[in-house]
């Protein structure tokens, strides 16, 4: 992961919320907690992206025929 330039802003958060992400995550500070919540945010939707641009483009083989109508 590349740094890039940090802007201070202010923001409304609610404190237990924080807290309760600093702890999960094993961050030192409330700021690297919110920046790894955004940075994980941020790679989930590239994620979803590049799935449904798959989905669009190429589509999905499923070569172990998991979703032929399977219940489960």
């Amino acid at each position: 992961m590349h740094k890039s330039a940090l802007k201070r802003t202010n923001l409304l958060l609610e404190t237990a919320k924080v807290r309760r992400l600093r702890e999960t995550l094993g961050s030192p500070s409330n700021s690297d907690a919110v920046r790894r919540a955004i940075n994980e945010r941020l790679a989930v939707e590239s994620g979803l992206r590049a799935l449904r641009d798959l989905r669009r483009y190429a589509g999905l083989e499923d070569v172990f025929g998991r979703t032929a109508n399977n219940s489960r």
